[in-house]
């Protein structure tokens, strides 16, 4: 029972990643007012950079999880490579313009090939900092285990 509630809490940082990449659409035109909205506002930018940031640290939760669960021995190592390939179809749908210090970390980090890899790692160490100017640290949840 233990893995089933591992997995479906894995299902749910997954559900919430692939949310967090939605954005939804009204079926009417917005009213117009006069005003000229601004594109690309530094605000928009930075709100654009810690979102992405959070996404990272949502792919990192699913491959240190899946490790754990590896580790002690709940997870066969083909279960641990599935969770690595979700981790990276999810790393790879995190938008990256390449413009600006966290657009480019992500775009390394999406470059990296293999999880935990040199790369990979290199990477992650170089979108710290970067997050961390956008408030946006990367972190890991926990939640398989007992």
């Amino acid at each position: 029972m233990r893995g089933s509630r591992a997995a479906g809490g894995s299902a749910l940082v997954l559900v919430a990643l692939l949310v967090a990449g939605c954005s939804s659409a009204s079926s009417e035109p917005p009213e117009p007012t006069g005003e000229v909205a601004q594109v690309d506002a530094p605000g928009d930018a930075v709100a654009q950079d810690a979102a992405a940031c959070a996404a990272v640290s949502d792919v990192m939760t699913i491959v240190e999880n899946a490790d754990v669960a590896l580790s002690e021995g709940r997870m066969a190592a083909q279960e641990q490579q599935g969770w690595y390939a979700v981790a990276t179809r999810s790393l790879d749908r995190i938008p990256s313009s390449g413009d600006g210090a966290v657009s480019r970390g992500i775009a390394d980090l999406q470059e990296a090939v293999g999880v935990r890899s040199d790369a990979w790692n290199d990477a992650l160490t170089a979108l710290g900092e970067p997050c961390l100017a956008v408030d946006a640290e990367l972190t890991i949840s926990m939640f398989t285990g007992g």
